[in-house]
């Protein structure tokens, strides 16, 4: 479709770059195509000019506040007259972006105002303007309709000049940013990686409390880094933990430094305990199988499985014998003893290290298993021992193994060498080691925990380890008053019948996230990062402005009966911000939990890291268009979760199917109060998904849809996320105009 966007004159430093005329007007040589190097994945900007216009044949970068610049080089000054233009998924959605131009790659100027592609074509699209000279021209997208990539499929410079010959090959931008396993080199570790199950402890005492001071799950979420202990390689974009013998320790009791972290199955969750003195096992901590069946109901998870990536770079080098060059990279932690430490030890004379650990049970002696070389303080070169700055894999796992009428729990222990061969250590039974009580619990531990405090240089002889992997996984603890050896540990009981009435009803008076002694409030979770979230009294703030963000909150499960109807209303304030032409941009989502135990705590997602947790959640989705240009073509999307891989939850369409859409057109006005709704109705012949929008008492727009053959009825999870530039224009938490508003959010069951 050509569209001429009328004359625009410029000057370049002083000297004006109005074109002399120029009668042809074809093809330009466009000679190289670059951008910032935080392309995604292997769609660089190199792609846009190799002559295939085609999906995977594009460039694709993310605007994350700012605009992304792919810039052209015609190789010499030319006239330019137009650019020729062929947008990802031009026909499902509209890109933001604007044109500028330079003959000296310095200083540019607009050609091309701010505006939008059609959304209409998969081929290019023409935009013409008067004539300029130019050498370099610059397109800066801000997203699209959907979300906020720029992804191009080719590009094409029109006009007249000089002969231009094309490069021998093509010219490439070196990507930024990342490092090994996919890691971002720019980024703090809990953008990296998932640290909402953990805390860290280092050895710095900043508060001169004489411990060592420690950072909880929220504020660690947030991009918390300290460059003394904990930050990013800024080589690999691994997550370094450095342990000095020179630092604070956690206690009296405590003999060694460390900067480690420690697994918190409550994920920010402060209204749980970290521990309950006395030893008795919560839903921060867990248990073997092989424990009472009281105490696994009383844990967050039953059994567990640590397994890191990871190398060590550097370990002590000066101190008594006995401690030289050992650092313990993982632990299982009980009340007060330890089912394993996992040690890795190098001697200085030696070119390779050692993997052991240590069982120290709750009765009996503590025993040493040798997995990979030795730790005798006299060594010889363990020549199939692991050097510094080898990558390796550990798993720890405990499980629970029947013998007869008991479990028996079972520590299993695995290296994977960097060329994939597998040292699997015997596994250890630990049914004397008094561990299967009711009065005990876990907890795993991952980063460097220094094995030597007699270094006479302590500040300067330390262990540095960095992670580029590192999960923990669990089995869900079972029901109060479930029979753990007559059904299998991942067995998911079926909620009773809903109960008509109000499930949840929270105006955020206590000004809290979490439920407090109002047992109509409820549980606030982040879906995509900890800065989504703001709450004062009486507000809870969806801070979303130039970034896609998503909030959620999980309730006790409702399986709904024929005529029943399971309704959230949720009543928000418009920022003064209001985006323009952003489809399906505010979303509401209502769905089965699956009895996943991580969906009661916060779990980011984006495209670059997803979350497993949200893949498969039977449920539905309505999305409201913002700001349409066209008011008339505004309305309510419905749409079906279904059971793939996305890992996005409300982040993206994708993943969904399109079941309907209705209302009548609607605008949000900046600055004004609405009430939405979003109800499921169970039936004969399926789930009718329905939704209303008003203001001030007045129904704006509504809709119904027959899902017919759904069998979906049990539905234990709310959430709402906004898209890039839809609401606000500040994604920073405690700024004005930074999202929506929301000053109640009620879920009820109703009985038609």
């Amino acid at each position: 479709m050509r569209q001429n966007l009328g004359a625009t004159l410029f000057c370049v430093l002083g000297t004006s770059a109005l074109a002399a005329a120029c009668d042809d007007n074809g093809p330009l040589m466009i000679v190289s195509a670059v951008d910032d190097g935080l392309y995604d994945a292997e769609y660089g900007p190199h792609l846009v000019i190799d002559g295939v216009v085609a999906p995977e044949s594009r460039w694709s970068n993310e605007s994350v506040g700012s605009a992304k610049a792919l810039t052209l080089d015609l190789g010499a000054e030319q006239t330019l007259k137009g650019l020729e233009v062929a947008w990802y998924k031009g026909n499902e959605r509209r890109t933001e972006f604007s044109v500028e131009a330079s003959v000296d790659g310095e200083t540019y100027a607009t050609i091309v105002p701010t505006r939008m592609s059609n959304g209409e074509t998969l081929d290019q699209e023409t935009y013409e303007f008067e004539a300029v000279t130019a050498r370099y021209v610059r397109i800066l997208g801000t997203g699209n309709t959907s979300n906020g990539w720029n992804s191009i499929t080719e590009v094409s410079a029109m006009g007249c000049g000089v002969e231009v010959a094309a490069p021998a090959s093509p010219i490439l931008t070196e990507k930024a940013g990342t490092g090994m396993f996919g890691l971002n080199t720019e980024l703090p570790p809990s953008e990296n990686f998932d640290l909402s199950y953990w805390y860290i402890t280092t050895p710095a005492d900043d508060d001169n409390d004489g411990r060592a001071d420690s950072v909880y799950e929220p504020e660690l979420t947030a991009g918390w880094t300290d460059p003394r202990y904990f930050y990013t390689d800024p080589a690999t974009g691994g997550m370094v933990f450095r342990s000095t013998p020179a630092g604070a320790k956690t206690s009296a009791n405590t003999n060694y430094t460390r900067t480690e972290l420690r697994g918190m199955l409550r994920r920010g969750d402060t209204s749980v305990e970290t521990r309950i003195e006395g030893g008795f096992p919560n839903k921060n901590n867990w248990v073997f199988s092989s424990a009472p069946a009281s105490a696994q109901a009383a844990a967050g998870g039953v059994d567990g499985k640590l397994t890191a990536t990871l190398a060590v770079n550097q370990v002590t080098r000066q101190g008594v014998d006995g401690q030289i060059g050992r650092v313990i990279i993982g632990q299982i932690h009980a009340k007060d003893d330890e089912p394993i430490r996992l040690y890795y030890r190098k001697l200085p004379q030696n070119k390779f290290g050692s993997i052991y650990y240590a069982h120290e049970p709750a009765t009996g002696k503590e025993q040493w298993i040798e997995v990979i070389g030795g730790r005798d303080n006299r060594l010889p070169n363990p020549d199939d021992g692991i050097a510094l700055d080898e990558v390796f894999t550990y798993e720890i796992e405990v499980t629970g193994e029947p013998e007869g009428d008991v479990i028996i729990p079972m520590l299993h222990v695995k290296i994977i060498r960097d060329d994939g061969t597998e040292v699997i250590a015997e596994p250890f039974d630990m049914r004397d080691s008094g561990f299967s009580v009711e009065d005990d619990f876990m907890f795993f531990k991952a980063g460097a925990y220094s094995g030597n405090n007699s270094s006479p240089a302590p500040e300067t002889d330390f262990d540095r380890v960095i992670f580029y992997a590192l999960e923990a996984t669990h089995n869900p603890a079972p029901a109060a008053d479930g029979d753990v050896t007559a059904q299998p540990v991942l067995a998911v009981s079926e909620p009773e019948p809903a109960e008509p009435g109000v499930v949840f009803a929270d105006s955020f008076a206590d000004g809290e996230r979490a439920a407090s002694s109002d047992d109509m409030d409820t549980n606030w979770w982040t879906t995509t990062n900890s800065s989504a979230i703001e709450i004062e009294p009486g507000a809870l703030g969806l801070v979303s402005g130039g970034s896609g963000r998503g909030i959620r909150t999980t309730f006790e499960p409702q399986r709904l009966m024929d005529g029943q109807t399971l309704r959230a209303s949720f009543v928000f304030t418009v920022p003064e911000t209001v985006g323009v032409d952003r489809d399906s941009a505010f979303r509401v989502g209502i769905y089965n939990k699956l009895g996943r135990a991580e969906l009661e705590g916060d779990l980011s997602a984006s495209s670059k890291s997803p979350n497993v947790a949200y893949d498969g959640l039977p449920g539905y989705m309505i999305d409201f268009d913002i700001g349409m240009t066209d008011a008339a073509t505004a309305n309510i999307a419905i749409r079906r979760h279904n059971d793939d891989a996305q890992g996005r939850l409300l982040g993206t369409t994708k993943g969904y199917t399109q079941i309907g859409s209705g209302g009548e057109p609607y605008t949000f006005v900046p600055g004004a109060t609405y009430t939405g709704t979003m109800a499921l109705t169970r039936g004969a012949d399926g789930v009718e998904i329905s939704g209303t929008l008003s203001q001030d008492g007045a129904l704006l727009t509504g809709f119904s849809y027959l899902d017919e053959g759904s069998d979906v009825n049990d539905f234990g999870m709310l959430a709402f996320h906004v898209n890039s530039k839809t609401f606000g224009a500040s994604k920073d938490p405690g700024t004005p105009d930074n999202g929506l508003t929301f000053s109640d959010v009620r879920v009820e069951v109703l009985q038609n």
